[in-house]
Formats: structure tokens, sequence, C-alpha cells
């Protein structure tokens, strides 16, 4: 699919809504889309303007967070009622690993990131000290939440633990390289010492989680791995615990002593935001805002 345009599934997991809110938003005019054959097509900048999400043609002035996660919607929205409307905050919806590049490479952005060091336990750090090197950064803790296997209701193959992956009765469908979750599947098998060419399916990528316990709930294959609220989104589908992850957030040490970024902070350890953050199912924030760099 040309990666300018975009199905009703992957638009449900970026909106973090369910399909058929997509198709209503479409029929009510809320969201354009073409078709084409006889799909629906829904072209990413649309998706991004509906979300207030900030093109690459913006003001310098904005500020970009990179990540996925439906809270940063909220830290967005509370920041720009605040603003005094010079400085804007948008969402982009990049994985862990483009974010952090992105960050890298450009002035104006904050990154969010949930990537497992095999090697150290650990999540983050490792991987932002490799990727922005020279750069000084501050870290902060956003939420913990959990990651796991899809699999259908009942778990018809009894899938318990990673090394199932390898059963010859087994398919399972891998997430696109750079995203958290297909750093966590690639570190558990370099830890585990499991060759991926013997997992079924390892080269089969979805595109997001969604579309990943959709496969799941179709039969193409037999498990997905995803974090817990996606799965608690789609009927049908069963969510096995395998580890909980640190969702982190990323600002350069010099942007934090601009107001417009301490006040991004300020948000972050404000009542309000953690209220909201308390309101949406699947998060533990008992250590939101906490410096860990």
């Amino acid at each position: 699919m040309d990666e300018q345009f975009l199905s009703p599934l992957e638009v449900a997991e970026i909106l973090q809504v369910k399909k058929n809110t997509v198709y209503e938003m479409i029929k009510r005019g809320n969201l354009k889309a073409t078709k084409m054959g006889k799909q629906f097509r829904i072209a990413r900048k649309d998706v991004y303007e509906y979300m207030g999400v900030m093109p690459e043609t913006e003001s310098p002035e904005n500020i970009v967070i990179c990540g996925q996660d439906q809270l940063l919607d909220v830290l967005c929205a509370l920041y720009n009622s605040q603003s005094d409307g010079h400085t804007q905050v948008y969402r982009s919806p990049m994985g862990s690993y483009s974010g952090l590049y992105r960050m890298y490479q450009n002035e104006n952005y904050v990154a969010t990131c949930h990537m497992w060091d095999g090697a150290t336990d650990t999540y983050n750090l490792p991987y932002i000290e490799r990727m922005l090197p020279g750069e000084q950064v501050a870290v902060f803790h956003l939420l913990k939440r959990w990651q796991g296997f899809y699999v259908k209701e009942g778990n018809p193959k009894n899938i318990q633990k990673f090394e199932d992956l390898l059963r010859e009765d087994v398919r399972m469908i891998n997430r696109e390289k750079g995203s958290g979750i297909r750093i966590f599947i690639d570190e558990m098998c370099k830890k585990l010492d499991i060759d991926p060419d013997r997992i079924h399916g390892y080269e089969d990528i979805a595109s997001s989680h969604l579309i990943a316990a959709t496969n799941v709930l179709r039969g193409t294959a037999d498990v997905a791995i995803g974090n817990e609220k996606s799965a608690r989104q789609m009927e049908g589908i069963q969510f096995l615990p395998l580890k909980q992850e640190s969702y982190d957030i990323v600002f350069r040490k010099k942007d934090l002593k601009r107001k417009e970024f301490q006040n991004l902070l300020n948000i972050i350890g404000s009542e309000e935001f953690q209220k909201e953050a308390e309101m949406m199912s699947g998060y533990d924030i008992s250590d939101m805002g906490k410096q860990l760099y």
C-alpha cells in the first residue's frame, strides 16, 4: 500500500479507537476518505490534521512529541489549552527508534520510547546513550504498561512462553523494525539464543498492534506480541502478559532551559495530567514525572 495512505484499521490504531468508529467518522464527514477499488483509504496527512499532529512544514517554533500512545494526545491538548498561541505542541505517531533518530536530527523534537535492552534487562537508557551521542539529555518516566502475547480467546495452541514460538504448529506475525515491540522480540531471540529463521511467520509484518491482533483473530497467525491496551479493544483476543515495560520521555537539557519545554515538563508533573492518565485503563503511573537520567 502507498505509505501516504492508510487503511481504516491502521487509522483505528493511530487514533486508539475501534475500526467501526473510523467508518462512522468517514460517514459523518469528520474524516476524509478515498475509495480505492472496494476499500476506503485515508490520506496520512488527513489523519494528522484530524489529530492536530504537526506536518513537517509547520512553524519551527512548535514542539513535536514523537510517540504512539494516546496519553500523548492528552499532554498536547493540555499544553495547547494553556498556551499563549506562540508555541503549540503536536504529536507525531512514529515509533521509539524513529523518534530518537528524529530527535537527534532535528531541533524542537521530544522523543518517547519503550525499548528493552536484553543485556541489562532495562528499558530505554542504553538505547538513548547509543543513539544520541554527545547530546546532553534528561529522561523522565511516564508510565508502565504490560506487553504480551495476543492469542485467540481460550488460547487454543496453549502458548505460554516465548520458546513456544519455535513450535512447528505455531505461526506468529511480527512487527516492523524500529518499533518497541520488534526490539523486544529480537532482544528476546538474542537472549535465548533463538535463530529467528526458525520462527514461522517471523518475516510477516504488521504495522500496528491492532493489525497484529486482527491477523490472530482471522487465523492467519496464531500469536502476536503487543501491548495490553490494544488487545482489550478487540473482542475475541486474549492477552497473556510477558513483561511490564517502561514508557519514558526524552528532552535535551538545553531545551529544558526554554520556558516552552519547561512548561511541558511541568504539565507532566501536574495533578490534572495525572488524573487524566488515571482515567485511562492499563497504565501504572506511580512514578510519573520521576527523572531517570
